[in-house]
């Protein structure tokens, strides 16, 4: 049994003193002009060797997570596993916790040390990060962790809520995996120029690459239009299977942004 009057070890002092210091109250912010260079709220670093990145969960953040998590769990259950929030080991002093990721059931488990984390693990293929608060720089910042050596991560979707809203798709077999395979607006309304800007100029996205809202597509409002599919090529979610890309399985599984366009849109 413990005695009442034992102090707490210095770490644990530590620990919580600097928690509490590093707790942030968020705020919505409305688009504008400085929206594309705001940085993703860290509410912990280096406790236990950790880096966390945040992101305020507020309603439209948690709508789009509850839709994907439906939309993907679709693709097929009994060979991909959607999973919740989750530590991510990116580094040796970094840890990233996507909103959502996927793991095919099958995954060869790696050696202890090149696992997702303690629990020993595979990485999954696919993460996703719906940023509310966080900006589109801190989004596209997280591209290198998710892709660094120590991960086997294929596929990083990022997705921006604004009232116009927009993705990212991300393909670590891609010619400069850190470049945006994919960027489409399917908002209300067209990107604002500030994170067109960050886009062409710090991301490296192609000006003239932008599709959707805004960019030569009509609104987004309704299921199956060709302009607001996301393909993602299963032969990067089945990595690391023995035999590759079960029989059966199509070359790709898509996500209809209309989805999450009347999930924030029409429900709340």
């Amino acid at each position: 049994m413990t005695s009442k009057n034992k102090k707490p070890s210095p770490s644990w002092n530590e620990w919580k003193f600097d928690l509490a210091r590093r707790s942030l109250l968020a705020i919505q912010r409305q688009e504008g002009s400085k929206e594309a260079n705001q940085k993703g709220i860290v509410v912990a670093n280096n406790v236990s060797v950790k880096t966390y990145i945040y992101e305020v969960p507020l309603d439209p953040h948690a709508m789009v997570q509850g839709e994907l998590s439906v939309v993907m769990g679709n693709w097929n259950r009994r060979l991909l596993s959607v999973i919740g929030e989750v530590d991510i080991i990116v580094g040796p002093r970094s840890v990233y916790r996507p909103d959502l990721s996927i793991r095919p059931n099958r995954r060869q488990r790696p050696p202890f040390r090149q696992a997702i984390n303690s629990s020993g693990n595979p990485y999954p293929t696919m993460v996703v990060e719906i940023g509310n608060t966080e900006s589109v720089r801190s989004l596209h910042e997280l591209v290198a962790g998710y892709f660094s050596p120590r991960t086997t991560i294929q596929i990083y979707l990022a997705i921006k809520l604004f009232p116009p809203r927009q993705d990212g798709l991300y393909l670590r077999n891609n010619q400069n995996p850190i470049v945006p395979t994919i960027a489409k607006s399917f908002g209300t309304a067209p990107l604002h120029v500030s994170v067109q800007n960050y886009l062409h100029n710090f991301a490296g996205f192609p000006a003239d690459g932008i599709t959707g809202v805004g960019f030569g597509s009509g609104p987004c409002n309704g299921a199956n239009l060709p302009d607001y599919q996301i393909a993602i090529p299963t032969i990067s979610l089945f990595n690391g299977v023995i035999g590759g890309v079960p029989n059966g399985v199509p070359n790709n599984f898509s996500i209809d942004l209309w989805d999450l366009h009347d999930a924030i849109l029409n429900r709340l």
